[in-house]
């Protein structure tokens, strides 16, 4: 064996100990020895190869189609695809138009449901109506609808939901109305007419016997300029009664579902005239349960034997004719069906006499229908008393009052009406106890006031519920309205907890991501006593919240958000709504730096983002990445990007190397990227390195990241290896804590390899 003599001896330990020296990480080494060839410049063969920016997040889905009247039961949604989108999750709201105006509001954030969480295609139907018919009350309502990309199983942060707006709602095809039948007009055919479908391509007639519909077939059908049909009769379907109804069909070949029935029939030859003076005698809230409607009789005089009578009935909801009686002998009658508050009723009276005389004689013959209808000179109209229909509660400038909105009773308007409206409150959402009369209004009431959409408005003392009946003179009340209550005070102290607040960590899983849940706390709000509470979170303060409590949060005032997306370094925005019993809440916190949270970190990953301030600290070394190992040596200090300091120092030790790095209160990034969040971390200590000529040997030290950043907590060095230049075995000591330096993992390791991942 050689001697080597004494600079033989340096020049081989110095470029065994310093091999560790040309990567930018700190414990990653080159993969294979290096040479004694100074002079050519070394490559990391990392830098052979792209690497591919990670993704963390998925951006928002574009070009959100929803469909517009174009399906009768259903509203369709496309949107384009998005990169690395495993499933998408889908909300809807849904819109009433305001009944005087007309006009749409569009819905808030908080107005949004979930209907669907894992949409795993770019498409999705919204079933509405499985069964669609002529009067849904869904035909009138608009649908909008907002879409975030998820990728749950890899851990990715979702999609801000879609903008909401008048393009992303959606309404259903709905068909025609108002449909009409000739009845006794003509003795030749029957007319039969309707409302038109916009965008409407023909329309498709059906005709049958049945008054329930069945046995019907196709007749004919007429063009979308079209609507109206005149139906030529045959001798012998003269004076037959016969049901119409009639769709509606695009472009597309969608067709709408069908109208109602229409009954309609030819008249024949010395039929009798239908009744004169038809009225409703109490129809302008006078009754609460029934109706009287009363004629004048037909004279049959000498030419008509069996005088009988039929009713028919229509509403301002349903045009469909009713059956209301036959076979009337008297001049009044007086309808106990089922009728609604809030309605209002049409009726037609028909005559049917036997024929004394002419070619039809001895066959009982029909008059037309009366004109009575909606339009008609003297519409044969009636409704009951009923309280009014729709009922709010509102703020009001003054904090101690409410506001009671109510649009006016069915019948308000008519000349020979003057109601006046009782508001009851109560303690009870059942009104089981004694309850006070809050006030007695009349239309006239300098206190009422008319709102620009045509409610009534009235302040009064905020008490738990209210619901309003209204008064017609001698008549007395109608039954009660719906239960109405104020949306409770926002909650106080909301709070989200930051890589802290989970009492017993253990309990909890972390996600696939290596993030424990946040935990949502808060305060009830003063002199107010919500039901219940909804949480919201989003990575925005001012937009894209989504609903993540199920079921309204009762009996606590807690909730733990297990994201199962949630990221290391991403701030999540926490809001809390106040619920009433009725399950109606508007009122949520203002964002704040208390109500914006993060969950605690495994110790790997903390580790990871620790070592990412590590390695981005180490570029600015010169030092380290010479070219030529005897120049590795020497001592120099870097500056961090935001503070403190990183000193340098690599000598020759004993038949070794040292090097000595030590971080002094240095920080390079801002949590989450953001300066208002503070800094992500904050670090002291040192990182040491002793080597022998083999290349082989230990580390040392501890580095420890202060409370004020956003991962407090500690890593040691002391039992990690260097194998041949680079980190070859043993693990660190990491210990997390939070924001007031309290433990929350103790001490644990961590495998050497962890933070050097590709």
């Amino acid at each position: 064996m050689i001697k080597l003599n004494n600079a033989k001896k340096i020049t081989a330990l110095v470029c065994g100990a310093l091999l560790m020296l040309q990567f930018t990480g700190c414990y990653t080494w080159y993969e294979s020895k290096t040479d004694m060839d100074t002079k050519t410049q070394k490559i990391n063969l990392n830098d052979l190869f792209y690497k591919e920016k990670e993704v963390t997040e998925l951006s928002i889905p574009k070009q959100l189609f929803v469909s517009k009247g174009m399906y009768s039961g259903t509203v369709k949604l496309h949107w384009d695809e998005v990169p690395y989108a495993t499933s998408y999750r889908v909300e809807r709201a849904v819109v009433s138009p305001d009944p005087e105006s007309g006009e749409v509001t569009v819905p808030e954030e908080g107005d949004f449901e979930v209907i669907n969480k894992y949409v795993y295609t770019n498409n999705y139907n919204d079933l509405i109506l499985p069964s669609p018919g002529s009067q849904n009350k869904q035909y009138e309502k608009f649908y909008y609808y907002r879409v975030s990309a998820e990728n749950i199983k890899q851990g990715l942060e979702s999609s801000e939901f879609t903008p909401i707006s008048n393009d992303t709602r959606g309404w259903l095809l709905r068909p025609p109305s108002a449909i009409e039948a000739d009845k006794g007009e003509s003795t030749e055919y029957i007319t039969v007419t309707w409302s038109g479908v916009p965008d409407a391509a023909s329309y498709i007639i059906y005709r049958g016997e049945k008054e329930n519909g069945l046995g019907m077939e196709f007749l004919d059908s007429v063009k979308g300029n079209k609507n109206s049909y005149r139906n030529e009769l045959t001798a012998s379907e003269k004076g037959v009664e016969f049901y119409y109804k009639v769709c509606a069909v695009l472009s597309s070949g969608s067709e709408s579902a069908f109208t109602g029935l229409a009954l309609g029939y030819s008249g024949k030859e010395g039929a009798p005239t239908c009744p004169e003076n038809i009225q409703v005698t109490n129809g302008k809230g006078k009754s609460l349960d029934k109706l009287t409607i009363t004629w004048d009789a037909f004279n049959a005089g000498n030419n008509y034997d069996d005088v009988k009578y039929t009713i028919y009935r229509t509403s301002d909801t349903d045009t469909i004719y009713k059956l209301v009686s036959n076979g009337v002998t008297g001049t009044s009658f007086t309808d106990s069906s089922v009728l609604k508050p809030g309605v209002k009723y049409y009726y037609y009276v028909q005559t049917i006499a036997t024929a004394k005389t002419g070619e039809n004689a001895g066959q009982a013959l029909k008059s037309s229908f009366s004109k009575t209808g909606p339009g008609a000179a003297v519409p044969a109209v009636g409704w009951l008393l009923s309280a009014p229909s729709s009922c709010e509660v509102a703020d009001s400038s003054n904090p101690v009052k409410v506001k009671i909105r109510w649009s006016p009773a069915v019948g308000y308007d008519d000349a020979d009406v003057s109601y006046s409206y009782n508001i009851y409150y109560s303690n009870s959402i059942n009104f089981d106890e004694s309850y006070e009369v809050a006030l007695h209004l009349t239309k006239d009431d300098p206190t009422v006031t008319v709102d620009s959409d045509g409610y009534y408005s009235y302040e009064t003392e905020r008490h738990p519920y209210f619901r309003i009946v209204t008064n017609n003179g001698d008549i007395g009340q109608s039954a009660p309205g719906t239960i109405i209550a104020p949306c409770p005070k926002a909650p106080v102290n909301v709070a989200a907890s930051k890589t802290s607040g989970l009492d017993g960590l253990q309990n909890y899983n972390a996600n696939t991501n290596g993030v424990y849940p946040v935990k949502i706390t808060w305060a009830p709000p003063a002199d107010d006593t919500p039901a219940g509470y909804h949480v919201y979170r989003s990575t925005k303060p001012d937009s894209s919240f989504r609903k993540i409590s199920d079921e309204p949060v009762t009996g606590t005032l807690e909730f733990i958000d297990n994201n199962e997306t949630a990221r290391a370094g991403t701030f999540y925005y926490y809001k809390v709504v106040s619920l009433n019993l009725l399950g109606q809440g508007k009122k949520s916190n203002d964002q704040s730096e208390d109500t914006r949270g993060y969950g605690a970190l495994t110790r790997d990953q903390w580790f990871r983002e620790y070592n990412k301030t590590v390695k981005k600290s180490q570029t600015k070394l010169t030092l380290m990445h010479k070219s030529k190992d005897t120049d590795k040596l020497g001592s120099e200090s870097v500056n961090g990007e935001i503070s403190g300091s990183l000193s340098y120092n690599a000598k020759i030790d004993g038949l070794g190397a040292r090097i000595l790095m030590h971080y002094n209160n240095y920080a390079d990034l801002y949590a989450g990227g953001n300066s208002d969040f503070g800094i992500a971390f904050l670090i002291t200590g040192d990182t040491n390195t002793s080597a022998n000529m083999s290349a082989n040997g230990t580390m040392d030290g501890t580095v420890t990241a202060a409370n004020s950043g956003m991962y407090p907590g500690y890593a040691k060095y002391n039992s990690l290896e260097i194998k041949g230049g680079r980190a070859g075995g043993g693990y660190y000591l990491v210990s997390t804590r939070n924001k007031n330096g309290d433990t929350i993992l103790s001490e644990g390791n961590v495998d050497w390899a962890v933070g050097e991942e590709n």
